[in-house]
């Protein structure tokens, strides 16, 4: 009997300590991302619904939109230059899917109309909970962020999200490392601790086939 109440309150503990830590770790990382927060413009796209043949849709309007505020916001950096601090490039990025909003959402609708389905598209800014999230060798906490929301239908179904600015939105996630370029980009827009904080040490395993013998 005493032997079974000590397993108890063992395994008690045990789960009492783990929820604790998870909750320390938790609260480290939203604050972390109360720091970052304000450089970085999630993008985020939620599906009519679970069905396969909504989710398929939904990565199509996901490439369409990609595709297109790129390259939109790649002709605005042409006219007016490459000199804007980021916090200017995020506010322009956000002020383009405002104006653009109506345009970007009609065409959408039209990808889902080819795709024979007559599903309604909202676009906004707005601020969203993510959970933590990896992009290659990236980790991004959980927390509070702005960003460019699309509803597709109910919105009810599986969501996507990347990074819309600075341009970390990858299409193929099969990325284990991300590029350098990319990197170099969000270095710029965080304070050098904060860019420290979300990168990932990478494990750099060599050996020589004789050692698995010697």
């Amino acid at each position: 009997m005493k032997r079974t109440t000590y397993s108890v309150l063992g395994a008690v503990c045990f789960l009492t300590a783990a929820l604790l830590f998870s909750a320390a770790g938790r609260s480290r990382d939203e604050q972390l991302a109360a720091e970052i927060a304000p450089g970085i413009l999630r993008f985020h796209i939620l599906a009519d619904s679970n069905r396969r043949e909504d989710q398929e849709l939904k990565l199509q309007v996901r490439s369409f939109l990609l595709d297109q505020i790129n390259e939109d916001l790649s002709s605005l950096e042409e006219k007016e230059g490459s000199g804007q601090s980021p916090a200017a490039a995020k506010e322009e990025t956000i002020r383009y899917i405002e104006e653009h909003s109506g345009a970007l959402e009609a065409a959408a609708e039209q990808v889902l109309l080819d795709a024979g389905c007559s599903c309604p598209v909202k676009i906004e800014v707005t601020e969203d909970y993510f959970p933590t999230k990896y992009y290659g060798d990236i980790r991004l906490p959980c927390g509070t962020y702005q960003a460019a929301r699309v509803t597709i239908g109910s919105g009810r179904g599986h969501n996507w999200w990347c990074v819309l600015y600075p341009r970390l939105c990858f299409v193929n996630e099969s990325w284990a490392v991300m590029p350098e370029s990319s990197k170099e980009e969000l270095r710029r827009v965080l304070p050098e601790r904060d860019y420290r904080a979300v990168l990932r040490p990478q494990l750099k395993i060599s050996w020589k086939l004789g050692e698995l013998f010697s």
